[in-house]
C-alpha cells in the first residue's frame, strides 16, 4: 500500500471512529430518556452494532500503525505501575471506575514506542499528565487540569519505565 493511500485510509478511519464516538453518546443519552422497554431494546442493540463497528475500525487502525504502540505508566509513591491501553481508555470515557485509586492522584507517563517483531525499539515521543481519581474511583480530568506542578518523571521513574520496556528481566 502506498504510503498516500495508507494516510487516505488513516484519515477516514479517525474520522468513522469520531462520528461512531459521537453517535453512540447521543444513543447513550437518548437511552436513558426511553420508557418503552421495545424502544430500549432497539436502542440496546444499536449501541451494540456501534461498539462493534467501533471495534473494528480501531482494529484496522491497528493494522495500519504495525510498527508503533503506546505504553501506559502510573507514577505512585510506591514506584510505576504499569497499565494495559484498553484499561485506561474506559477510564478516560467514564465508563469504568478504579476503585482501589479513590481519592487519589497520580502522574500518567504515555510512552510512543516505536516496535520491531512486538519488542519495544525505540521512544518516539512521551508526555506526562497528572490523574485525579474522585471520591467513587472516576477520573476528574477537571481536577487533574487546575495542577499546576509539573507531571514530569524523577530520574529513578524513567529508569524504571525504560528497564519495564526494553530490559523486563531486571
Amino acid at each position: 500500500m502506498l504510503e498516500s493511500d495508507v494516510q487516505q485510509e488513516i484519515n477516514r478511519l479517525n474520522g468513522a471512529l469520531e462520528i461512531l464516538g459521537l453517535l453512540r453518546e447521543r444513543l447513550e443519552l437518548q437511552l436513558g430518556e426511553v420508557a418503552d422497554e421495545t424502544g430500549q431494546e432497539a436502542l440496546d442493540e444499536t449501541l451494540s452494532y456501534i461498539v462493534a463497528l467501533r471495534s473494528e475500525y480501531q482494529r484496522r487502525q491497528q493494522e495500519l500503525h504495525p510498527h508503533h504502540k503506546t505504553y501506559l505508566f502510573y507514577l505512585t509513591d510506591e514506584g510505576v505501575l504499569p497499565i494495559l491501553h484498553d484499561c485506561y481508555i474506559p477510564l478516560v470515557e467514564g465508563k469504568a471506575v478504579a476503585c482501589e485509586f479513590f481519592n487519589k492522584t497520580f502522574r500518567l507517563a504515555d510512552w510512543y514506542v516505536r516496535v520491531e517483531k512486538g519488542m519495544p525499539k525505540q521512544v518516539v515521543n512521551e508526555t506526562y499528565s497528572w490523574l485525579v481519581f474522585d471520591q467513587h474511583g472516576k477520573l476528574d480530568l477537571h481536577a487533574a487540569h487546575a495542577i499546576e506542578y509539573s507531571p514530569l518523571p524523577t530520574e529513578d521513574e524513567r529508569e524504571q519505565i525504560n528497564n519495564q520496556l526494553f530490559d523486563p528481566d531486571l
